[in-house]
């Protein structure tokens, strides 16, 4: 019974644990090579990487787009920006 029980616990913990590593990502990589991703972190911010510089951004900041519509907007100007 105990063994039941134990494992039983064990199982439940490995359960929450592996839920809070699913994050909701869209993501592409640009002509130039670049990559570009959004995650939901699950609590109004997202995680905006855009190579390897990773930054927090609100939903406000989405100004009205989907995450997947930032990413596939980035991806399509990718390298059409010159500075």
């Amino acid at each position: 019974m105990k063994k039941l029980i134990y494992c039983t616990l064990a199982a439940s913990l490995f359960v929450m644990a592996c839920s809070k590593d699913d994050k909701k990502c869209d993501s592409c990589t640009g002509a130039s090579g670049t990559k570009y991703e959004i995650c939901d972190n699950g609590d109004g911010t997202y995680s905006s990487r855009v190579g390897d510089e990773t930054t927090t951004i609100t939903e406000g900041e989405l100004e009205g787009f989907t995450p997947k519509q930032v990413v596939e907007l980035a991806c399509e100007i990718d390298g059409e920006l010159t500075f």
